[in-house]
C-alpha cells in the first residue's frame, strides 16, 4: 500500500512539473516545448494542460493550426469539468466555430460552468436571460445568474444588475442596492460604472 501512495505521489509530482515547466517555457516563447510539456501534463489528467493544447492548436503556436486538435483537445478539458474549457466550449457551440452550431449544449456547458464558480457563464447566462437570445426572456434567471457573477468579482454584471435596480427590470427598484452594484464596478475603474454613478446621482444613495 505504501508502494502504491509514493508511487501516485511521485507521479503527482512529475504531472505538476510537466505542467508548471510547460507555463514557463510558453511565457518564454519556447512553443514546441511548452506543447511537449502540457501534452504529457493533458496525458496524466491535467485538464487545464488540455485547454493549454487548445488554445496552441487554435493560435498555431508552435504547431500547424489544426482545428480539429483543438477542439478535440477543448472537449477534453471540458469532459473534466475545467470551468474554463467549458465556458469557451459553450462559445464555440454558440458561434459553430470549430463545431456544429448547438445552442442546446452551449446552454448546458454555460449552466455546468456557472455553477463551477465560472465568472464569465454566469454573465453570459445572465446577459442570454436578460436579452432573450438563445433561451426564453427571464429577467429572474437574469438576476440570479447576474448575481452569482457580480459575487465572483465580474463588472459587468454589477452594472447590469445596477441598472435593473435603477429601471425596476424584473426587480423592485432599489437605488441604494443599484449604488451598492455599480460602486463595486466603478472601483475596478470600469468607466461604464463611472458613468452611470454620476448620471444617477448614485452617491448620495
Amino acid at each position: 500500500m505504501k508502494k502504491v501512495l509514493l508511487a501516485l505521489s511521485c507521479a503527482s509530482l512529475l504531472f505538476a512539473n510537466n505542467y508548471d515547466l510547460g507555463l514557463q517555457s510558453y511565457k518564454n516563447n519556447e512553443f514546441k516545448k511548452a506543447h511537449e510539456y502540457f501534452l504529457e501534463s493533458a496525458k496524466n489528467g491535467n485538464s487545464q494542460a488540455a485547454h493549454n493544447l487548445s488554445i496552441m492548436y487554435n493560435n498555431a503556436d508552435g504547431v500547424k493550426k489544426n482545428m480539429d486538435e483543438s477542439i478535440k483537445w477543448l472537449k477534453i478539458s471540458s469532459d473534466s469539468k475545467n470551468p474554463l474549457a467549458m465556458t469557451q466550449l459553450a462559445k464555440n457551440y454558440i458561434s459553430g466555430y470549430g463545431v456544429k452550431k448547438d445552442n442546446r449544449k452551449a446552454v448546458a456547458l454555460f449552466t455546468e460552468a456557472a455553477l463551477l464558480d465560472s465568472k464569465e457563464a454566469a454573465y453570459n447566462l445572465g446577459f442570454m436571460y436578460t436579452v432573450g437570445t438563445i433561451v426564453k426572456q427571464n429577467n429572474k434567471e437574469a438576476i440570479y445568474w447576474y448575481e452569482k457573477a457580480a459575487a465572483l468579482g465580474s463588472s459587468d454584471a454589477q452594472i447590469n444588475l445596477g441598472f435593473m435596480y435603477i429601471s425596476s427590470q424584473g426587480v423592485k427598484k432599489d437605488m441604494k442596492k443599484a449604488a451598492m452594484y455599480i460602486k463595486k464596478a466603478k472601483d475596478t475603474g470600469n468607466p461604464k460604472a463611472q458613468a452611470l454613478w454620476e448620471q444617477f446621482e448614485l452617491a448620495k444613495y
